[in-house]
């Protein structure tokens, strides 16, 4: 190993086919530089699978949840449905937010008020879908 042949000698490493020790050092430092591209390009590779892991599950996700469980606003299952005054579910969060910028509803344009109703309905519709298609680790 890199090591061993670090702590030899000239007469040591001749039988290897290396003419000196400086060769053996040049050698060693390209060894080096390939190792390092070499992990910098498997950690690439860790994050492009994760990164394409996410991205492929994000794709079948939007595909495979009910449209009426997902939030208008934020495009996601939701985990606090609410009914908003015009008649539509919202994440909670996201309508407050929502409201926090504008009196009107994000679907119709209308004026509405922001009071807000627990949809449990929904809820419910959304913790089921939830605990049949997503695999617990």
């Amino acid at each position: 190993n890199g090591i061993v042949l670090l702590n030899s000698n000239e007469s040591d490493v001749q039988h290897l086919g290396v003419k000196n020790l400086e060769e053996l050092n040049s050698f060693l430092d390209i060894l080096k530089k390939l190792q390092a591209q070499q992990k910098h390009q498997q950690e690439e590779n860790q994050l492009q699978q994760i990164y394409s892991s996410k991205l492929n599950k994000s794709v079948l996700t939007s595909t495979m949840i009910p449209e009426s469980l997902i939030c208008p606003l934020t495009g996601e299952i939701m985990t606090d449905p609410v009914f908003a005054q015009d008649g539509n579910t919202y994440e909670r969060k996201a309508i407050e937010v929502w409201f926090k910028k504008s009196n009107t509803s994000p679907i119709t344009k209308e004026i509405i008020e922001n009071s807000l109703i627990p949809n449990n309905m929904a809820k419910k519709l959304c913790e089921k879908w939830k605990q049949e298609n997503i695999k617990q680790k």
